[in-house]
């Protein structure tokens, strides 16, 4: 591989998606709800920009309206209304600026699924189960639009949320054995 014909947006595009992954990895180990959608609120906002740079404009769009819902999700003030309405925006808006074919159909499923699960589950299990699944989408749609930081990192967040839930499930077996 010739280094040299990168393109500097790759680059550049590449390491503001890494930097997003902390934020990520944060709300992965975290075990309060309200600050897992905290952290949540922050990677979107800097993967945004990471996609601004790489082209996306379905990716931009999603990001910036689940960074706006998490925001409302981690303040309390999420209500069924509103995910109707997210999901509905999220949907509309991610088509009607979809650059990339199938593959900006990908943020647009992940979000929407995503949001649908914010509203729907509330204890901590089920919230990093659906945070796995979404995980998955976006590490998929990193690799096909060349943000590779965002593919491997999301692979690695991924795997770390996967440790985390088996951990967290074995604290809740050992508090109700403990409670018996």
């Amino acid at each position: 591989m010739n280094w040299h014909n990168i393109p500097l947006r790759l680059v550049i595009g590449n390491l503001i998606s890494f930097s997003s992954s902390l934020f990520l990895i944060a709300s992965c180990i975290i075990r309060e709800p309200k600050k897992v959608f905290v952290m949540q609120t922050m990677e979107n906002i800097v993967l945004s920009i990471s996609s601004a740079v790489l082209g996306s404009w379905s990716g931009i769009s999603t990001l910036l309206i689940a960074a706006v819902k998490n925001a409302l999700v981690a303040m309390g003030r999420f209500t069924f209304g509103l995910m109707i309405l997210f999901c509905i925006v999220l949907t509309a808006v991610g088509l009607i600026v979809n650059n990339r074919g199938v593959i900006g159909l990908i943020p647009i499923f992940a979000t929407v699924s995503l949001t649908a699960c914010n509203y729907y589950t509330k204890d901590i299990l089920a919230i990093k189960w659906s945070l796995l699944l979404n995980i998955a989408l976006w590490s998929i749609y990193g690799f096909l639009i060349y943000d590779f930081a965002l593919g491997t990192m999301q692979i690695v967040t991924g795997i770390i949320t996967y440790v985390s839930i088996r951990r967290t499930e074995k604290a809740i077996r050992n508090r109700k054995h403990s409670d018996k």
